[in-house]
């Protein structure tokens, strides 16, 4: 979505638009599925001092999608990782928690009993749309 952005010449406001739904959309799901582990977040990189930094940055200070996965995404803080001496690091192709470390697959079998089922894909699906459809 960002390298489309970029590409497209947006990509301030697809960055102001993650922000200003970041509570609603990411930090509300990782708060409750912490708590419910007894654990509190900490997010460094959204102290006030550094996002009135980043917001003043020039993007291409900030990331540079010309370069491939790994290594134009994020490149701030890829750049830091290099100068610390975290060079693996500074290379790992980014990864959603949810996604990358499957939890969403492991919740959504313990809740429906499979992907599929959570998915909403099933016969029962299949049959209804057949009913429905206007093609006999």
């Amino acid at each position: 979505r960002h390298r489309k952005a970029y590409k497209e010449g947006n990509l301030r406001e697809e960055l102001d638009l993650d922000i200003n739904r970041l509570w609603e959309r990411n930090l509300g799901r990782d708060d409750r599925m912490l708590s419910d582990h007894g654990k509190e977040a900490r997010f460094p990189f959204l102290d006030t001092n550094v996002m009135n930094f980043l917001a003043v940055t020039p993007l291409d200070d900030i990331c540079d999608f010309s370069l491939g996965p790994g290594e134009g995404d994020k490149r701030i803080l890829r750049l830091i990782a290099k100068r610390m001496k975290l060079t693996t690091a500074s290379q790992l192709v980014k990864r959603a928690i949810q996604f990358g470390s499957k939890v969403a697959h492991l919740c959504d079998k313990q809740r429906f009993g499979s992907r599929r089922q959570a998915k909403g894909v099933s016969n029962y699906n299949d049959g209804l749309q057949a009913k429905t459809s206007k093609h006999p």
